[in-house]
């Protein structure tokens, strides 16, 4: 029996608020045990990361590729919209 897909979106949004509470209680432990030192950390990663990211972006394959998988996977959303609206 096939899922429809409203439980398929409320249990989507459940793992999601699982994984959000648990990076939480994580990211809380990394606080507890370095401090300051964690946000440091963390900032530097995420400057790094950003570069990386804005370097990648400057490939012109590369950002075409992104625009269509982003594109893709839009579509893919409204077509189970408009599946959902029908169902109702």
């Amino acid at each position: 029996m096939t899922k429809s897909i409203l439980e398929e979106i409320e249990e989507t949004r459940k793992k999601n608020l699982i994984s959000i509470i648990e990076y939480a209680r994580w990211e809380a432990e990394m606080v507890r045990g370095l401090g300051v030192k964690w946000f440091e950390m963390r900032d530097r990663w995420l400057i790094e990361a950003f570069e990386r990211v804005r370097e990648m972006w400057r490939d012109h394959k590369i950002r075409e590729t992104e625009i269509k998988a982003i594109l893709a996977k839009d579509r893919v959303k409204y077509m189970r919209l408009k599946r959902m609206e029908k169902e109702q």
